[in-house]
């Protein structure tokens, strides 16, 4: 299972970098992917707080927060590095550098997404939550980044710049795999709360019509669409195994 959802997540980035190519210049249809995901995402997520709630307690939901709190540490250092550089270097090269360390933070984030993936492959009740929650987000995430490389580069060193997104979930899984059969094997539930802590980000930068920072406000478009992927997957729910006698009667 776990070789699966690896072989997904490249495949998502493919994809995301192929949306990003032939709409490029369609800005609606890319807040539409985003909006959806960004609620499909946050149903996913709900769905696991309710069963690791149920399961464990509260402290899962305290370490959930601990991996939203992660992930957006990892961000705002990435912007404040990248404002710093905009003091320093032209427009031009501010651009360069800005794109080179989205990517950097990025292939990190890559990295704990198949480390994600490896505890989904464990949990067999909430594993197919957790995954989906995973692969969905990158999609959007290839796609806002093949964009800005779009803008510098030709295809061949777009797709080029795109492999450490691609190779990163393998670590991050070979990781996952040594430390869920050693030192980490009873912190199972604890690490998926955290996993699903880190998805919550992807909400917020879903909301926002995108994976960059923006002083935009949310569009009707970006709204409808989180309202839709949120439902669908709420509903979607009912077909999940393990779920079914969790739902808040």
């Amino acid at each position: 299972m776990l070789l699966l959802y690896l072989v997904i997540a490249s495949a998502t980035v493919m994809l995301g970098a192929v949306i990003a190519m032939v709409f490029r210049e369609k800005q609606a249809a890319f807040h539409i992917i985003f909006g959806i995901t960004a609620g499909a995402v946050l149903g996913f997520v709900l769905m696991l707080m309710i069963h690791l709630f149920t399961e464990v307690g509260y402290p899962t939901i305290l370490v959930m927060w601990g991996g939203f709190l992660l992930i957006w540490l990892l961000e705002h250092l990435t912007h404040r590095m990248q404002e710093r550089l905009g003091n320093h270097v032209e427009v031009k090269k501010k651009q360069h550098w800005g794109v080179n360390l989205t990517i950097i933070g990025l292939s990190i984030h890559s990295v704990a997404d198949g480390f994600n993936l490896s505890i989904a492959a464990e949990e067999e009740t909430v594993g197919i939550a957790l995954a989906l929650g995973v692969l969905l987000h990158r999609f959007p995430v290839a796609t806002v980044i093949t964009a800005a490389l779009r803008r510098d580069y030709g295809v061949g060193e777009t797709l080029f710049r795109l492999i450490p997104l691609i190779i990163a979930p393998f670590i991050g899984a070979f990781m996952g795999e040594r430390l869920l059969h050693g030192v980490l094997r009873e912190l199972t539930e604890y690490l998926t709360a955290f996993a699903a802590g880190t998805l919550l980000h992807v909400v917020m930068d879903g909301l926002r019509g995108g994976y960059t920072p923006s002083e935009e406000k949310v569009s009707n478009v970006t709204k409808i669409a989180f309202v839709v992927g949120l439902i669908l997957t709420i509903c979607a729910m009912y077909f999940f195994p393990g779920f079914e006698h969790e739902h808040v009667h």
